[in-house]
């Protein structure tokens, strides 16, 4: 049986334990690792420099890639598009600041923005679905083929694509100005897209498609990354060419470029 005496033993070793390392890290202890810190502080320090050397060393290399890009831009687009119509679609995501440097690049290069499409990010949420299904048979124009087999999604890309775009100049532009704006309405009305057609156009379909893309989107990636692929490959089959743009992460695991 554990007695008074056994008690006294225990409390007596725990204070004494206690007392020990009260001595042990107030003396050596104590003095070993305030050297140790004191130690490490130049490696620290010198660590720290590397990296801000660095970052100034990559800041002096963007600055000069920006430069370059600002200054040689204008002489390798010139009149490349001259006298092409152009529509620039945003997609969810896309930064501003690069679709309005888009815009100056394609207007540079003597194109012009007959529209500019900004697709909400609705588009790719799992109800919006039926809404485009609905939305493409009501309102598909005249000269579009609705894709067979395809879901909403695919359908409703093809019509908002076949309002905007055709294949050439040379084309017959049967999609009067009453069906685009219904369109526009339409898919305005729906929160899917913002169409905007630029002012003082009579004729708003254009022949090539400049796509902004954002980064991958934060939940359900492959089946909205997948939704604005169709979105992208209709707009592709309506034009005679898209081209997709964006920022790196658009390039990586779950972005439209890949």
């Amino acid at each position: 049986m554990i007695d008074f005496r056994y008690h006294l033993v225990s409390i007596i070793a725990i204070f004494f334990a206690l007392a020990t390392g009260i001595i042990l890290g107030a003396g050596p202890l104590d003095e070993q690792v305030d050297q140790t810190l004191v130690d490490q502080i130049p490696q620290l320090r010198d660590e720290n420099q590397q990296l801000r050397d660095q970052i100034v060393a990559l800041e002096a290399d963007l600055a000069y890639e920006e430069t370059f890009v600002d200054s040689s831009a204008p002489l390798l687009v010139a009149d490349r598009l001259a006298d092409r119509r152009v529509a620039l679609v945003v997609l969810p995501g896309a930064d501003e600041e690069q679709v309005a440097g888009i815009r100056s690049q394609v207007e540079s290069a003597g194109a012009s923005i007959s529209s500019t499409v900004t697709v909400a990010p609705t588009w790719s949420d799992p109800d919006s679905e039926p809404a485009l299904n609905a939305l493409a048979a009501e309102l598909v124009v005249s000269g579009t083929t609705l894709p067979l087999g395809g879901d909403g999604y695919d359908r409703g890309a093809a019509v908002l694509a076949g309002a905007l775009l055709r294949p050439d100049d040379e084309a017959s532009a049967d999609r009067d100005a009453d069906q685009i704006t219904a369109v526009e309405t339409g898919y305005g009305e729906a929160g899917l897209a913002t169409i905007e057609i630029a002012e003082g156009e009579d004729d708003p379909q254009a022949t090539l498609a400049v796509v902004v893309a954002g980064p991958p989107p934060e939940d359900d990636v492959e089946r909205r990354t997948g939704t604005l692929t169709s979105l992208v490959r209709a707009l592709d089959e309506a034009a005679a060419g898209s081209v997709v743009g964006g920022p790196p992460a658009a390039a990586e695991e779950g972005g439209l470029i890949t």
